[in-house]
């Protein structure tokens, strides 16, 4: 069974992702935040950043791309394979409306001939190696249907799939009853990625989908960044001794932030952004988000966040409770 770190626009970049390795295990690879396409026929290195070699020592990572025509990822897909990243993940799972409306990210699903010129220009013109990360459709889980017999046309690396329709957004619950038509249909291995937030649900996925064997995390991993660990020990009762390592992969990453981005308050924000989900770790959720959320700079910030070090309480695991009421707040 492998683990992977899902793509988090804005959370999951090297900073995260390196310091995370240094302080918890259970991750075995890592989709990154997808790179916009268009960069030009001249990719600049410093506008991939990110998925510089000497900023992924610590975890293996595939990039991604965010686009709908060969003219606009075919040039960023070989400057990423000349510099060693033989596959390359195609977003078309960005639930965002912005990006929908353009006709990307999740958008472009609603359009299975766009799909299939993409596909075919692709693997022609390229030698990376292609993998997708969908959803069930844009506007209907039906999409996927009609989607899934022109992806199985082409050597697909891997298909990582969201049960959910892109404007869904992540309201609702996942389509397991579709994502189970996805496993019957599909050729290429499949990666589960969606509400994974506790030991429990994965595994009534793991006992509903017993061929899976990638599986994606992404917020719940924020929410608990003890999680993968959790589900390769396949128990939680460990964490209660442990969660020292919470606050000694907070500090870490706080360095990150502070040694590579620029502007204070750049870097407070960004910190800040974080503790929309850490916070749900403690039992006084509400309280120590909003005092958070009032910081002004970092040496507020520090205080606050020792004040919730030394007072607040490190909760067992979140309930389903806890995470409907974050994720509607969102």
């Amino acid at each position: 069974m492998q683990l992977y770190l899902a793509p988090l626009q804005g959370y999951t970049e090297f900073l995260f992702r390196n310091a995370y390795a240094r302080h918890f295990g259970g991750i075995d690879h890592a989709i990154a935040p997808f790179l916009p396409s268009g960069l030009g026929a001249t990719v600049k290195h410093r506008r991939i950043r990110d998925l510089w070699k000497e900023h992924n020592e610590k975890l293996s990572v595939d990039p991604q791309i965010l686009g709908k025509s060969a003219p606009e990822i075919v040039p960023v897909a070989k400057y990423l394979f000349d510099y060693g990243y033989d596959t390359l993940n195609i977003n078309m799972g960005c639930p965002i409306p912005t990006i929908r409306a353009k006709m990307r990210g999740s958008g472009i699903l609603a359009y299975p001939e766009m799909v299939e010129m993409l596909l075919e220009k692709l693997f022609n013109d390229l030698q990376n190696k292609i993998s997708l990360k969908i959803r069930l459709g844009n506007e209907s889980a039906e999409e996927i249907k009609e989607l899934l017999p022109i992806i199985n046309q082409f050597p697909i690396k891997e298909l990582i799939i969201h049960p959910r329709i892109g404007t869904q957004m992540y309201e609702g619950t996942v389509d397991l009853a579709a994502f189970s038509w996805c496993v019957a249909h599909a050729k290429a291995p499949l990666v589960y990625s969606g509400d994974i937030f506790d030991l429990n649900t994965y595994r009534k996925l793991r006992a509903q989908f017993p061929g899976i064997n990638r599986w994606m995390i992404g917020r719940g991993l924020l929410f608990s960044p003890f999680l993968p660990e959790i589900i390769k020990k396949d128990d939680c009762k460990w964490v209660k001794t442990e969660y020292h390592r919470f606050w000694e992969f907070h500090s870490d990453l706080e360095e990150q932030i502070l040694t590579f981005r620029d502007r204070p308050k750049n870097q407070l924000n960004k910190l800040k952004e974080y503790w929309r989900y850490y916070a749900q770790a403690f039992q006084d959720s509400k309280q120590i988000f909003y005092q958070i959320s009032r910081v002004d700079d970092i040496e507020d910030y520090r205080k606050v966040v020792n004040e919730i070090r030394k007072k607040s309480i490190w909760k067992a695991g979140l309930t389903e409770t806890d995470q409907f009421r974050f994720m509607k707040s969102l």
